[in-house]
């Protein structure tokens, strides 16, 4: 064969074997009680996201399900690409976009109410995609047990704001 071709043929392989590596963003876990309502404190923690000064995170959008048989919350968290149901048309960066639509940053989204289906995983109208997953479970009348798993930077700015959402500061 000739030699331009075989080192073409070569720099192709390892150039799309490089391109399957990718890289795999750290991901974070926290778990802990806090006292407080879980739809206050989801909405509390919303709110704090919304009015952060970094335009990152203000820019998130986010989706919640509710399961009142067994009394949980649970706040997805996305970044502007990966919102469910944005197009052009409809997206907050877009100045003629048309009309409010639920996820636009202008306060906690409406929650979609489901029942709670054992062993069920993420349901399936979520998008795989999201930055962040806030669940917060009633346990007894005054406290939630909160779990948030997610993308490192994301999760530690989110727990953060539960924080202080639970203790009543302005973090």
């Amino acid at each position: 064969m000739n030699k331009p071709i075989v080192a073409f043929l070569m720099s192709s392989c390892l150039l799309s074997a490089c391109a399957n590596l990718g890289l795999k963003e750290p991901t974070q876990a926290y778990g802990g009680k806090f006292e407080g309502n879980r739809s206050a404190l989801s909405r509390c923690v919303v709110d704090k996201l919304q009015s952060d000064s970094r335009w990152v995170i203000r820019g998130f959008q986010y989706e919640t399900w509710a399961y009142p048989d067994i009394e949980a919350t649970e706040v997805y968290g996305y970044s502007l690409n990966d919102v469910p149901g944005i197009y052009a048309r409809t997206s907050p960066t877009n100045p003629d976009a048309v009309g409010i639509y639920p996820g636009m940053p202008t306060g906690m989204p409406i929650p979609k109410t489901h029942v709670y289906r054992k062993n069920a995983g993420t349901p399936p109208d979520i998008n795989p995609n999201y930055l962040f997953i806030l669940t917060l479970k009633r346990t007894d009348p005054e406290t939630v047990f909160a779990t948030l798993s997610g993308k490192r930077y994301e999760s530690n700015i989110v727990w953060e704001k539960l924080k202080a959402c639970a203790d009543g500061s302005s973090a």
